[in-house]
């Protein structure tokens, strides 16, 4: 006989039954906006995004991975910084978002009052960070910056001890200003081991936070193009999306208004590894 206690847990299996099926897994296709206070209305929903890295698939599961620095219950960046000016440095991933690929980095992040640089090329290794470094960072002549973002690990060769001596070496030369830092998608076995000394410099340093797209991107393949690494448009504005939630509104919106698209010096997307990330960027 079906009684009312019985009635009632199968009522609570059905509804559980309807949520799993709504899963946010499923790759989006084409992002809804939603609106920020201070930064406005940004192109994309931020997701929770429930998968393990492949290198941590032993990891506990009842809890999901943090992936974005509040999840860590962590401020923004602008909350941990006096100015408005931010360096980001990277590779094609990056140069996909920036004003010459049509991408909107600079007109998001400007809404939220920040002057913002993007020295961004295609098919660049870490070591890319040192030239612009030495090119942009100079505070004795008064060229300086209030934080700065890096992601590089898409092009990788091979030598991790490199790659960690070259993170260091930059984390030393930016610090003690705020830096974030992201993963790259494991589209190769290698970029595993890439990911995890990221994850183990950062940890080593009080002033970088770490957008673990890695994880971002195993949860979410709508956000990638067919190679499995370069962004499509709902990746283009999902990072974006990431970017102006990570560094928040900037300390001077209120009293100076919007920021500035900076120009970059490094604008090399002529070489053949460059269009090809062009190609597959635009794709």
């Amino acid at each position: 006989m079906l009684t009312k206690r019985h009635f009632t847990a199968l009522l609570l299996v059905a509804t559980y039954i309807g949520m799993t099926a709504c899963s946010s897994d499923d790759p989006i296709s084409e992002p809804a906006s939603v609106t920020i206070a201070g930064v406005g209305e940004l192109p994309g929903p931020v997701q929770r995004v429930d998968a393990v890295a492949p290198s941590e698939s032993g990891a506990n599961s009842d809890e999901p991975p943090a992936v974005r620095p509040s999840d860590l219950g962590l401020p923004t960046l602008g909350e941990l910084v006096a100015g408005n000016r931010a360096i980001m440095i990277g590779d094609s991933i990056f140069a996909s978002t920036a004003p010459r690929f049509s991408g909107s980095m600079c007109e998001r992040l400007n809404e939220a009052g920040w002057d913002v640089e993007i020295d961004a090329e295609p098919g660049r290794f870490i070591a890319f960070a040192v030239d612009v470094l030495d090119a942009r960072l100079a505070p004795e002549n008064g060229l300086d910056w209030d934080l700065a973002v890096m992601f590089f690990g898409s092009n990788f060769n091979g030598s991790v001890n490199n790659f960690r001596s070259t993170l260091e070496t930059l984390l030393d030369r930016l610090s003690p200003r705020p830096i974030l830092l992201l993963t790259v998608t494991e589209f190769q076995q290698s970029r595993i081991e890439v990911n995890e000394i990221i994850r183990e410099v950062a940890a080593e340093q009080p002033n970088v936070q770490i957008l673990d797209w890695a994880r971002i991107t195993a949860a979410e393949p709508g956000l990638l193009n067919s190679d499995g690494l370069h962004l499509s448009t709902a990746g283009k504005n999902r990072i974006t999306t990431e970017m102006a939630l990570a560094l928040g509104t900037a300390p001077t919106l209120a009293t100076n208004g919007e920021g500035e698209c900076l120009p970059t010096l490094f604008t090399e997307d002529e070489t053949r590894a460059a269009q090809l990330a062009k190609e597959q960027s635009e794709g």
